[in-house]
């Protein structure tokens, strides 16, 4: 398992800036956030010679590239939206072969909680999307990971991957916080995601329950042989390298409490 950090936390930060400031505190991996305009660049507007340049600078910082994580949601039920969303994705497909970036996040919220009729018509209708997005992603070399997220639960999850069969290049972003929100506690919402998941959204607030869960969580990916990335997601915050650095010292005694 290994620390990333999303570049939310320092979005004011160039791509050089985050590889400086990931290697001073010791993580492992920088995680994308385009269509927010941050400072990293890493857009669909970036050119051909751009976007091997910043493959070169990833490649030769010791840092990953670990995920991409633009808006892309194949729930939505407006006309011709869901068409709208793949191509969409199928560009981002793109961008991250080009960067060597080998994950990419999908939203799966909000799911409608008008029946379980309609609830049934959504799960089908991403896994639908989700299945024809994954034979693009699988082609390019790269793994989608859905997200937990708001009210779309572990459980819902695990529900689409089902429905759309297992694609090989479909795979879950676990953030543990939005299941635990939505009555899903770490043991119970691992059942539905057991064995396919890719990446991890986390952050450690004070509150010691909070710490608990994702120690739990730890802990079960690490007797699952899990290998990806657990990536700081921690929206703008006021002082990002004291974020950065709190959260490094608090991963470093995870691995030498649960030897990972």
């Amino acid at each position: 398992m290994k620390l990333a950090f999303m570049s939310s936390v320092c979005p004011r930060m160039t791509l050089g800036e985050l590889i400086a400031t990931g290697r001073k505190h010791g993580y492992e991996g920088i995680e994308f956030r385009p269509e927010w305009r941050q400072a990293h660049g890493i857009e669909l507007e970036l050119s051909a010679a751009d976007r091997k340049e910043a493959a070169r600078l990833l490649s030769e910082s010791g840092l990953e590239g670990c995920c991409l994580s633009p808006g892309v949601w194949f729930c939505r039920e407006e006309a011709g939206v869901r068409d709208q969303e793949l191509e969409k994705l199928f560009r981002f497909i793109d961008l991250a072969a080009d960067t060597r970036i080998g994950r990419i996040r999908v939203f799966g919220d909000p799911l409608p909680n008008t029946g379980s009729a309609r609830r049934s018509a959504n799960y089908e209708a991403q896994a639908d999307y989700l299945g024809r997005a994954s034979r693009r992603a699988g082609e390019a070399g790269i793994r989608l990971v859905l997200e937990t997220h708001c009210n779309f639960r572990a459980f819902d999850a695990g529900e689409v991957m089902y429905r759309a069969g297992y694609p090989a290049a479909l795979w879950i972003n676990w953030h543990l916080s939005h299941c635990l929100a939505h009555g899903e506690d770490v043991d119970e919402a691992y059942r539905h995601v057991k064995g396919r998941v890719a990446h991890v959204h986390f952050s450690l607030l004070e509150e010691e329950d909070e710490q608990r869960h994702v120690r739990r969580q730890v802990e079960l990916l690490r007797d699952d042989g899990f290998e990806g990335f657990f990536s700081l997601e921690v929206i703008n915050p006021d002082d990002s390298e004291a974020v950065l650095a709190r959260h490094a010292d608090a991963w470093k005694t995870l691995r030498e409490e649960l030897g990972f």
